[in-house]
């Protein structure tokens, strides 16, 4: 069989269709809030490909292809820098940038270049936009330091120190019931290359200290939270201001391609093997 021929030119139409986005395509403000919201709503977050022996390249056409025309989801690198050649099209001012990661397991920040982060420049002002986190915002949030920007799925806020940057969540403490600022990920304005999140994405392909290696998953938000599959557990979640409420259902191995077509929209073309490992913690120097 011939080996398909991959697009090297974006079809931005077949894209806005995939993500179901209807608005205007102007490269405004209104556009890129819509635009950021219809791909987080559309595209899982997932690992999925890291466990069905399927290698994961930063090559544009190849993540365009497995997105758009295959209706997977894809990790932070690929979600993001697809999102990056869309804005680019359509005629934005955009930037990659390296993120560290606060891993919700361990509590450690990931290695330089763990995330990639977008930042678009609109007339004087500068918007983080991040379409690959499981648990970030719907729609871009300003730079500004210390501001609190409410959102359909909870409040965020930037905290600066020096160069660095912290994304920070409003989170309920299960056990307390009190509020706490809760740091995401950190990162800084320097400008990055695709290829300097290369070594990355292969480390998050076979490290143990990585969620991606360890466990299989598939992540999307709906408008009322979110909707989980990992391991062999679904997880719903629902928000409600600053808390959520999960409803854990135990899945038998044989229901996982039932669920990732029924809830996410994703027929694998090559066996998943499920996983969920503990996740080992990275050294302590990030």
């Amino acid at each position: 069989m011939a080996q398909k021929e991959l697009v090297r030119r974006m079809d931005v139409s077949l894209y806005l269709d995939r993500i179901r986005y209807r608005g205007t395509t102007d490269p405004s403000l209104e556009t890129l809030l819509g635009l950021h919201k219809c791909h987080v709503l559309s595209v899982p977050f997932e690992s999925l490909s890291i466990h069905c022996g399927e290698k994961i390249t930063l090559d544009p056409p190849s993540v365009y292809d497995k997105i758009v025309q295959r209706h997977r989801g894809g990790f932070c690198f690929e979600n993001n820098s697809l999102f990056f050649w869309l804005l680019k099209e359509m005629g934005y001012q955009v930037q990659m940038v390296s993120g560290h990661v606060q891993n919700i397991f361990t509590k450690r920040y990931g290695p330089p270049n763990d995330h990639m982060v977008l930042l678009v420049d609109l007339g004087n002002q500068r918007w983080i936009c991040d379409v690959g986190f499981g648990d970030a915002f719907r729609t871009p949030l300003l730079l500004e330091a210390d501001k609190e920007q409410v959102q359909d799925n909870g409040v965020f806020k930037l905290q600066q120190d020096g160069e660095k940057w912290y994304l920070q969540r409003l989170l309920e403490d299960e056990g307390t019931g009190t509020q706490e600022w809760t740091s995401l990920y950190k990162f800084t304005q320097k400008e990055q290359k695709l290829e300097d999140f290369r070594g990355m994405c292969e480390y998050h392909q076979t490290s143990p200290s990585s969620i991606f290696f360890s466990k299989s998953f598939c992540s999307l938000h709906v408008p009322e939270g979110k909707v989980t599959y990992m391991g062999w557990r679904l997880i719903i979640t629902t928000f409600t201001g600053t808390s959520s409420q999960k409803t854990t259902i135990q899945l038998p191995e044989e229901e996982i391609p039932n669920v990732l077509r029924e809830r996410f929209g994703i027929v694998l073309t090559s066996q998943l093997i499920p996983k969920d490992d503990a996740i080992i913690p990275p050294p302590p120097i990030y």
